[in-house]
Protein backbone atom coordinates (compact mmCIF):
# COMPACT_ATOMS: atom_id res chain seq x y z
CA UNK A 1 0.00 0.00 0.00
CA UNK A 2 1.22 3.52 -0.97
CA UNK A 3 1.58 6.28 1.15
CA UNK A 4 2.34 10.17 0.60
CA UNK A 5 6.13 10.68 1.03
CA UNK A 6 7.21 13.54 -0.87
CA UNK A 7 5.87 16.82 -2.70
CA UNK A 8 6.75 17.80 -5.83
CA UNK A 9 5.22 21.37 -6.14
CA UNK A 10 3.86 23.30 -3.03
CA UNK A 11 2.98 27.02 -3.04
CA UNK A 12 0.63 29.10 -1.57
CA UNK A 13 -1.75 32.26 -2.86
CA UNK A 14 -4.09 34.50 -1.52
CA UNK A 15 -7.54 34.54 -2.18
CA UNK A 16 -6.89 37.70 -4.09
CA UNK A 17 -4.27 36.12 -6.19
CA UNK A 18 -1.80 39.19 -4.94
CA UNK A 19 1.06 39.15 -3.13
CA UNK A 20 -0.07 40.81 0.19
CA UNK A 21 -3.16 42.24 1.88
CA UNK A 22 -4.76 44.15 4.58
CA UNK A 23 -6.73 42.56 7.34
CA UNK A 24 -8.40 44.74 10.08
CA UNK A 25 -6.73 43.26 13.68
CA UNK A 26 -10.24 42.89 15.77
CA UNK A 27 -10.07 38.84 15.90
CA UNK A 28 -12.92 38.58 13.27
CA UNK A 29 -12.39 39.77 9.74
CA UNK A 30 -10.87 37.03 7.69
CA UNK A 31 -8.75 36.43 4.33
CA UNK A 32 -8.81 33.22 2.76
CA UNK A 33 -5.30 31.40 2.03
CA UNK A 34 -5.05 28.73 -0.06
CA UNK A 35 -1.75 25.88 -0.17
CA UNK A 36 -1.42 23.60 -2.66
CA UNK A 37 0.50 20.63 -2.66
CA UNK A 38 1.49 17.67 -5.43
CA UNK A 39 2.02 15.06 -3.07
CA UNK A 40 3.85 11.51 -4.44
CA UNK A 41 4.33 8.77 -2.89
CA UNK A 42 7.24 6.60 -2.00
CA UNK A 43 8.46 6.08 -5.65
CA UNK A 44 8.09 9.52 -6.92
CA UNK A 45 4.55 8.75 -8.07
CA UNK A 46 1.87 11.05 -7.83
CA UNK A 47 -0.15 10.25 -4.43
CA UNK A 48 -3.98 10.23 -4.67
CA UNK A 49 -4.78 9.40 -1.22
CA UNK A 50 -6.25 11.56 1.34
CA UNK A 51 -4.16 14.37 3.32
CA UNK A 52 -5.06 14.69 6.97
CA UNK A 53 -5.51 18.40 7.31
CA UNK A 54 -4.90 20.55 9.06
CA UNK A 55 -2.20 17.94 11.01
CA UNK A 56 -0.37 17.36 8.14
CA UNK A 57 -0.83 21.59 6.58
CA UNK A 58 -0.08 24.01 8.30
CA UNK A 59 0.58 28.40 7.61
CA UNK A 60 3.87 29.31 9.44
CA UNK A 61 5.85 32.59 9.72
CA UNK A 62 7.71 32.92 6.64
CA UNK A 63 10.97 33.87 8.52
CA UNK A 64 10.75 31.77 11.90
CA UNK A 65 9.03 28.59 10.95
CA UNK A 66 6.51 29.04 13.82
CA UNK A 67 3.23 27.62 13.43
CA UNK A 68 0.01 30.62 13.45
CA UNK A 69 -2.20 30.16 16.40
CA UNK A 70 -4.70 27.41 15.81
CA UNK A 71 -8.16 28.75 16.22
CA UNK A 72 -6.48 31.24 18.83
CA UNK A 73 -7.45 34.40 20.14
CA UNK A 74 -4.44 36.79 19.64
CA UNK A 75 -1.92 37.40 17.53
CA UNK A 76 -1.65 36.05 14.24
CA UNK A 77 -4.66 32.94 13.43
CA UNK A 78 -5.96 30.54 11.27
CA UNK A 79 -8.79 28.24 10.99
CA UNK A 80 -10.45 25.61 8.63
CA UNK A 81 -13.34 27.19 9.02
CA UNK A 82 -14.68 30.41 7.11
CA UNK A 83 -16.98 32.78 9.15
CA UNK A 84 -19.74 33.54 6.73
CA UNK A 85 -20.58 37.71 8.15
CA UNK A 86 -16.86 38.71 8.05
CA UNK A 87 -14.57 36.78 5.28
CA UNK A 88 -14.30 40.24 3.60
CA UNK A 89 -11.39 41.92 2.07
CA UNK A 90 -11.22 45.88 3.02
CA UNK A 91 -12.10 48.52 0.61
CA UNK A 92 -14.31 45.75 -1.38
CA UNK A 93 -17.71 44.43 -2.53
CA UNK A 94 -20.52 46.89 -2.55
CA UNK A 95 -24.16 47.06 -0.51
CA UNK A 96 -26.00 45.19 -3.18
CA UNK A 97 -23.35 41.82 -2.51
CA UNK A 98 -25.05 41.45 0.83
CA UNK A 99 -28.49 41.88 -0.04
CA UNK A 100 -29.47 38.49 1.43
CA UNK A 101 -28.62 36.44 4.58
CA UNK A 102 -25.06 34.75 4.16
CA UNK A 103 -25.41 30.65 4.20
CA UNK A 104 -23.82 28.94 6.54
CA UNK A 105 -20.28 27.75 5.77
CA UNK A 106 -19.79 24.07 4.22
CA UNK A 107 -17.78 21.81 6.08
CA UNK A 108 -14.48 22.32 4.88
CA UNK A 109 -12.84 19.78 2.51
CA UNK A 110 -9.63 19.87 0.35
CA UNK A 111 -9.99 20.10 -3.30
CA UNK A 112 -8.35 17.56 -5.70
CA UNK A 113 -6.98 18.83 -9.17
CA UNK A 114 -6.94 16.56 -12.06
CA UNK A 115 -3.13 16.54 -11.67
CA UNK A 116 -3.02 15.15 -8.34
CA UNK A 117 -2.56 18.54 -6.33
CA UNK A 118 -4.59 19.06 -3.59
CA UNK A 119 -5.73 22.31 -2.28
CA UNK A 120 -6.32 23.09 1.12
CA UNK A 121 -8.30 26.52 1.98
CA UNK A 122 -7.54 28.73 5.61
CA UNK A 123 -9.06 31.73 6.92
CA UNK A 124 -6.47 33.83 8.75
CA UNK A 125 -7.54 36.49 11.29
CA UNK A 126 -5.23 38.57 13.84
CA UNK A 127 -6.09 40.31 16.79
CA UNK A 128 -4.87 43.76 18.44
CA UNK A 129 -1.56 44.42 18.82
CA UNK A 130 -0.68 42.55 15.82
CA UNK A 131 2.85 43.01 14.01
CA UNK A 132 2.88 42.85 9.63
CA UNK A 133 3.32 39.08 8.90
CA UNK A 134 4.78 37.35 6.19
CA UNK A 135 3.00 33.86 5.72
CA UNK A 136 4.53 30.11 4.37
CA UNK A 137 2.78 26.92 3.81
CA UNK A 138 4.04 23.81 5.69
CA UNK A 139 3.65 20.20 5.35
CA UNK A 140 4.92 16.86 7.04
CA UNK A 141 4.45 13.43 4.91
CA UNK A 142 3.14 10.34 6.53
CA UNK A 143 6.40 9.63 6.60
CA UNK A 144 7.36 12.00 8.70
CA UNK A 145 9.63 14.54 6.00
CA UNK A 146 8.53 18.55 6.36
CA UNK A 147 8.34 20.77 3.32
CA UNK A 148 7.98 24.50 3.45
CA UNK A 149 7.89 27.50 1.82
CA UNK A 150 9.73 29.34 4.67
CA UNK A 151 12.65 31.99 3.73
CA UNK A 152 16.27 29.38 2.13
CA UNK A 153 13.41 26.94 1.61
CA UNK A 154 14.74 26.08 -1.72
CA UNK A 155 12.87 25.85 -5.04
CA UNK A 156 9.43 26.08 -2.73
CA UNK A 157 10.18 29.24 -1.44
CA UNK A 158 7.20 31.95 -1.09
CA UNK A 159 4.65 33.72 1.16
CA UNK A 160 2.27 36.31 1.83
CA UNK A 161 2.50 39.55 3.24
CA UNK A 162 -0.33 40.48 5.43
CA UNK A 163 -0.83 44.16 6.78
CA UNK A 164 -2.62 44.95 9.86
CA UNK A 165 -5.43 47.49 10.46
CA UNK A 166 -6.19 49.32 13.14
CA UNK A 167 -9.59 48.33 14.01
CA UNK A 168 -12.39 50.42 13.98
CA UNK A 169 -15.11 51.19 16.26
CA UNK A 170 -18.14 52.82 15.00
CA UNK A 171 -19.58 55.91 16.77
CA UNK A 172 -23.05 57.64 16.70
CA UNK A 173 -21.61 60.60 14.54
CA UNK A 174 -20.59 57.58 11.97
CA UNK A 175 -24.24 56.07 11.61
CA UNK A 176 -27.54 56.61 10.18
CA UNK A 177 -30.53 57.02 11.76
CA UNK A 178 -32.89 58.01 10.05
CA UNK A 179 -37.08 57.35 10.40
CA UNK A 180 -40.61 57.43 8.03
CA UNK A 181 -43.97 56.58 8.68
CA UNK A 182 -45.19 53.14 8.23
CA UNK A 183 -48.12 51.53 7.45
CA UNK A 184 -50.46 48.80 9.64
CA UNK A 185 -52.64 46.41 8.98
CA UNK A 186 -55.65 47.71 10.63
CA UNK A 187 -54.74 51.25 10.73
CA UNK A 188 -58.08 51.77 8.68
CA UNK A 189 -60.19 50.28 11.48
CA UNK A 190 -60.40 53.17 13.73
CA UNK A 191 -63.99 52.59 15.09
CA UNK A 192 -62.25 51.76 17.96
CA UNK A 193 -58.21 52.62 18.23
CA UNK A 194 -56.31 55.14 15.98
CA UNK A 195 -52.82 54.44 15.49
CA UNK A 196 -49.79 56.29 13.90
CA UNK A 197 -46.33 54.21 13.57
CA UNK A 198 -43.18 55.29 12.58
CA UNK A 199 -40.31 52.81 11.68
CA UNK A 200 -36.41 54.09 12.72
CA UNK A 201 -33.34 53.05 11.00
CA UNK A 202 -30.06 52.26 12.41
CA UNK A 203 -27.35 51.53 9.15
CA UNK A 204 -24.06 52.28 8.69
CA UNK A 205 -22.86 55.71 6.62
CA UNK A 206 -20.66 54.13 4.38
CA UNK A 207 -20.60 53.57 0.70
CA UNK A 208 -18.35 50.26 0.75
CA UNK A 209 -19.07 49.11 3.78
CA UNK A 210 -22.24 48.11 5.71
CA UNK A 211 -23.37 46.31 9.28
CA UNK A 212 -23.58 42.50 8.67
CA UNK A 213 -25.62 41.59 11.89
CA UNK A 214 -26.77 42.79 15.05
CA UNK A 215 -27.39 41.92 18.77
CA UNK A 216 -29.96 43.69 21.37
CA UNK A 217 -30.60 43.32 24.93
CA UNK A 218 -33.08 45.27 27.03
CA UNK A 219 -37.00 44.01 25.71
CA UNK A 220 -39.64 41.91 26.63
CA UNK A 221 -39.39 38.66 24.93
CA UNK A 222 -42.95 36.77 25.88
CA UNK A 223 -44.85 35.46 23.42
CA UNK A 224 -46.45 37.96 21.71
CA UNK A 225 -44.29 40.87 23.02
CA UNK A 226 -40.85 40.02 21.58
CA UNK A 227 -38.76 43.14 20.60
CA UNK A 228 -41.18 45.45 22.64
CA UNK A 229 -39.10 47.63 25.00
CA UNK A 230 -41.07 50.63 26.39
CA UNK A 231 -44.56 51.92 27.23
CA UNK A 232 -46.38 54.91 28.45
CA UNK A 233 -49.73 55.17 28.83
CA UNK A 234 -50.87 58.60 29.97
CA UNK A 235 -52.74 59.27 32.82
CA UNK A 236 -54.86 62.00 31.24
CA UNK A 237 -58.46 61.53 29.31
CA UNK A 238 -58.71 57.81 30.97
CA UNK A 239 -55.37 56.87 29.86
CA UNK A 240 -56.52 56.82 26.43
CA UNK A 241 -52.80 57.71 24.66
CA UNK A 242 -50.37 54.86 24.81
CA UNK A 243 -46.81 55.07 23.09
CA UNK A 244 -44.86 52.02 22.94
CA UNK A 245 -41.41 51.31 21.30
CA UNK A 246 -40.09 48.19 19.66
CA UNK A 247 -37.31 46.62 18.15
CA UNK A 248 -37.11 44.02 15.02
CA UNK A 249 -33.67 42.02 16.59
CA UNK A 250 -34.55 38.49 15.24
CA UNK A 251 -32.27 37.65 12.16
CA UNK A 252 -32.67 36.93 9.38
CA UNK A 253 -34.55 40.15 9.31
CA UNK A 254 -35.95 39.84 6.23
CA UNK A 255 -37.48 36.23 6.24
CA UNK A 256 -38.07 36.51 10.15
CA UNK A 257 -40.45 39.53 9.52
CA UNK A 258 -42.10 38.67 6.70
CA UNK A 259 -45.45 38.49 7.93
CA UNK A 260 -48.84 38.68 5.64
CA UNK A 261 -48.39 40.87 2.88
CA UNK A 262 -45.25 42.85 5.17
CA UNK A 263 -46.71 43.12 8.24
CA UNK A 264 -44.39 41.44 10.31
CA UNK A 265 -43.89 43.39 13.31
CA UNK A 266 -46.95 42.48 16.21
CA UNK A 267 -47.53 46.22 17.96
CA UNK A 268 -49.68 47.19 20.42
CA UNK A 269 -51.35 43.25 21.65
CA UNK A 270 -53.66 44.40 23.98
CA UNK A 271 -56.16 42.03 23.95
CA UNK A 272 -57.52 41.64 27.62
CA UNK A 273 -60.13 44.58 27.94
CA UNK A 274 -59.45 46.38 24.50
CA UNK A 275 -59.52 43.66 22.26
CA UNK A 276 -57.22 44.71 19.92
CA UNK A 277 -53.72 44.35 18.13
CA UNK A 278 -52.14 45.41 15.04
CA UNK A 279 -48.95 44.58 13.07
CA UNK A 280 -46.55 46.88 11.39
CA UNK A 281 -44.43 46.83 8.19
CA UNK A 282 -41.25 46.10 9.24
CA UNK A 283 -38.05 46.19 7.37
CA UNK A 284 -39.58 47.87 4.37
CA UNK A 285 -36.14 48.75 3.35
CA UNK A 286 -33.60 47.35 0.50
CA UNK A 287 -30.93 45.01 2.21
CA UNK A 288 -32.90 44.28 5.13
CA UNK A 289 -29.82 42.85 6.57
CA UNK A 290 -27.65 46.02 7.02
CA UNK A 291 -29.66 47.96 9.34
CA UNK A 292 -31.47 47.25 12.30
CA UNK A 293 -35.43 48.52 12.24
CA UNK A 294 -37.29 49.82 15.55
CA UNK A 295 -40.73 50.92 15.34
CA UNK A 296 -42.81 53.27 17.63
CA UNK A 297 -46.36 53.84 17.78
CA UNK A 298 -49.04 56.17 19.37
CA UNK A 299 -52.23 54.76 19.57
CA UNK A 300 -54.75 56.00 20.47
CA UNK A 301 -58.49 54.34 22.39
CA UNK A 302 -61.81 55.94 23.58
CA UNK A 303 -64.45 54.37 26.70
CA UNK A 304 -62.41 53.44 29.43
CA UNK A 305 -58.87 54.10 27.70
CA UNK A 306 -56.41 51.46 27.76
CA UNK A 307 -56.37 48.17 30.14
CA UNK A 308 -53.40 46.70 32.36
CA UNK A 309 -52.38 44.12 32.62
CA UNK A 310 -51.83 42.83 29.34
CA UNK A 311 -48.91 41.03 28.79
CA UNK A 312 -45.75 42.31 30.35
CA UNK A 313 -47.11 45.24 30.91
CA UNK A 314 -48.90 45.71 34.50
CA UNK A 315 -47.72 49.46 34.72
CA UNK A 316 -48.88 52.28 33.24
CA UNK A 317 -45.36 53.73 32.50
CA UNK A 318 -42.39 50.65 32.03
CA UNK A 319 -39.23 51.09 29.83
CA UNK A 320 -35.93 48.79 29.01
CA UNK A 321 -33.26 50.68 27.81
CA UNK A 322 -32.14 48.77 24.55
CA UNK A 323 -28.05 48.35 24.49
CA UNK A 324 -27.20 47.28 20.70
CA UNK A 325 -23.82 45.93 19.49
CA UNK A 326 -23.57 46.20 15.72
CA UNK A 327 -20.85 44.63 13.36
CA UNK A 328 -19.45 45.71 9.81
CA UNK A 329 -18.48 43.28 7.56
CA UNK A 330 -15.53 43.36 8.58
CA UNK A 331 -16.08 42.24 11.96
CA UNK A 332 -15.42 45.98 13.57
CA UNK A 333 -18.19 47.14 16.21
CA UNK A 334 -20.36 49.74 17.03
CA UNK A 335 -22.31 49.65 20.69
CA UNK A 336 -25.40 52.20 21.33
CA UNK A 337 -27.55 52.81 23.61
CA UNK A 338 -31.41 53.94 23.24
CA UNK A 339 -32.93 55.64 26.81
CA UNK A 340 -36.85 54.11 26.72
CA UNK A 341 -37.98 56.67 28.99
CA UNK A 342 -38.52 59.09 26.27
CA UNK A 343 -40.59 56.69 24.80
CA UNK A 344 -43.48 59.34 24.50
CA UNK A 345 -41.46 61.71 21.95
CA UNK A 346 -40.11 59.11 19.67
CA UNK A 347 -36.92 56.89 20.05
CA UNK A 348 -33.17 58.36 20.11
CA UNK A 349 -30.03 56.86 19.66
CA UNK A 350 -27.08 57.36 21.44
CA UNK A 351 -23.47 56.16 22.17
CA UNK A 352 -23.50 53.60 24.71
CA UNK A 353 -21.21 54.16 27.78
Amino acid sequence: MTEWAGVSKLSLMLETGGPGAEIYANGRNQIAVTVSVKPTDENGSTYYGDISWPNRVNLVDYVSGEKLNWQGREGWCFTDREDRYFHHLPGGGSRAAAETEPEPAAEPEAELADDGTQKFTFYISCWPGADRKSVSAWVETDTGKVYTTTAGSGSFEGKVALDPLVALTHRRSGVNWEYSRTATRYENDTKYVSTEAWNYYLSLDSTDNYFVTFSVSGYWSDPGYEGFFACDIKPDSHHKNLYGSYVWYQEPHGSSYDGDGGYGGLIVNFPDGNKWWDYARVYDRPYPEQYLCFTWVHATTGGDGWHIPNGPVNTWRVYFSPVITAWDRYGNTGKFSIDGSGVDSGIELADYS
